[in-house]
């Protein structure tokens, strides 16, 4: 029996019979209760459908009330359940094989760079801008080599411990999605928010949604910016889909989208297709080490 039948039966079994006065005295109740419960999931929202209903006085007998009491009882409950951490995030996103990171300017439908990470694999491949100005590098760790190609020019270098070591400590459980590269670098009067607002959860269908809310103070002007990451994350997985970064200084009221990612989990025979249409077929790839040249300037 679904929920909605459930709460036809149990109004149906009220079968009850009330002066105008108790009705309204129950109707109170209904709304105070509503009130804390609003307050209690949601205490970021301010205005929307939840506020507007509470402020409502329609007058309605005590069995419409009670039905507001469990359909809300039922709505809540959903709500309940225990909502991802930004280290239980952190770590579900860290054990994810094959990451694909594209990041886009606000506005824009056309990422500006893109990283793919393959831990299986031991390799990643960097893209920064697009068409024929888009340029590559490739760490191919197992085979300690480090491939670029620009304008059609492939070269390539011998990675060594350090190189290795450097792009290493590069990739963080943050990498790509957030502005901290480390969960201890998140301010700790930051803010860490579950949304529940549907029209926001509804830009990636099947996800729930976090904001985390900070302030950062800009040491040479002593400008205070009000900053917001929100985070799409796949309610089945716990994966993030999608993160959009905010900015708001204190002379404004809303904030401004600066720029967003979209994040996705290919798997080990895209990722190889990917480099291979990019670099050619291993067996034809150069691999001795070679100078890697700055494009535009003369040797």
């Amino acid at each position: 029996m679904s929920s909605a039948d459930n709460i036809e039966r149990a109004i149906a079994e009220l079968n009850m019979t009330t002066r105008a006065e108790t009705d309204e005295r129950i109707l109170d109740d209904a709304f105070s209760a509503l009130r804390g419960a609003v307050h209690v999931q949601q205490p970021s929202t301010g205005s929307g459908v939840w506020r507007t209903f509470l402020k409502s006085r329609i007058a309605v007998p005590a069995a419409v009330a009670a039905m507001i009491l469990i359909s809300f009882a039922l709505f809540f409950s959903t709500l309940s359940k225990d909502a991802v951490s930004v280290e239980e995030l952190c770590g579900t996103f860290g054990n994810a094989g094959n990451v694909c990171v594209s990041t886009f300017k606000a506005g824009q439908t056309t990422p500006y760079q893109q990283v793919w990470t393959s831990q299986s694999m031991k390799m990643r491949l960097f893209k920064a801008g697009s068409g024929n100005q888009a340029q590559f590098a490739l760490w191919d760790i197992p085979n300690k080599v480090k491939m670029t190609m620009y304008l059609s020019t492939v070269q390539s270098q011998e990675l060594t411990d350090q190189m290795l070591a450097e792009l290493e400590k590069s990739v963080t459980q943050l990498s790509g999605i957030s502005p901290f590269s480390y969960i201890r670098d998140i301010p700790e009067q930051a803010q860490w928010n579950r949304i529940s607002d549907p029209t926001v959860s509804a830009v990636i269908p099947g996800s729930e949604v976090y904001e985390l809310l900070w302030a950062q103070q800009d040491s040479a002007s002593e400008v205070v910016l009000y900053r917001k990451w929100r985070v799409f994350v796949d309610a089945g997985a716990n994966l993030p889909k999608r993160a959009e970064l905010y900015v708001m200084s204190g002379s404004e009221q809303e904030y401004n989208l600066e720029s967003f990612v979209i994040i996705t989990y290919p798997g080990e025979s895209e990722i190889q297709d990917i480099v291979r249409n990019i670099f050619g077929p291993r067996d034809n790839r150069t691999d001795d080490p070679g100078f890697i040249g700055t494009p535009g300037v003369r040797r």
